[in-house]
């Protein structure tokens, strides 16, 4: 099984554009994730508030979500819950200045998928961002032949 995972991450196919949400009220954090994601094929959306995050992931499927560990009208357990139960759920980042054992524990235990220290290393975000898109593609392909086998 670990061999056949090994070579599903090897051999994704890599898509056109991969879409990303970054949810804070800090407008730097999605300016910074631009200029960090500038080259490639990601395709970066901003969300101000928990409530328009809700919005645009009911309007188009997200691979990956940065999300603020504090917004003025939410949390990224919002997100989380909201995302869980779509048919392709996305690796949910949480983007904290004060990333800790505690946060990071917190993050995984509740579905989330890593935490995401600022300020914005460029190589991290870009390693980050790279495996939580794999992690939430090879989940949508499990799902998808779990589904297909059973149909």
């Amino acid at each position: 099984m670990l061999a056949t995972m090994q070579r599903l991450h090897t051999s994704l196919p890599t898509p056109e554009t991969i879409s990303v949400l970054v949810v804070s009220a800090n407008r730097e954090d999605h300016t910074s994730v631009c200029r960090i994601l500038r080259h490639g094929q990601w395709k970066i959306t901003r969300a101000s508030s928990c409530a328009e995050a809700r919005n645009l992931v009911h309007e188009q499927p997200f691979a990956v979500v940065l999300c603020e560990k504090e917004l003025p009208d939410g949390s990224w357990h919002d997100l989380i819950s909201e995302t869980a139960g779509s048919d392709k759920p996305p690796a949910v980042l949480v983007i904290s200045r004060f990333a800790d054992d505690t946060l990071w524990s917190e993050v995984l235990n509740t579905g989330g998928y890593d935490v995401l220290p600022k300020p914005f290393e460029s190589g991290e975000v870009t390693r980050v961002v790279g495996m939580a898109w794999r992690h939430s593609f090879t989940n949508w392909l499990q799902k998808k032949n779990v589904a297909s086998a059973y149909a």
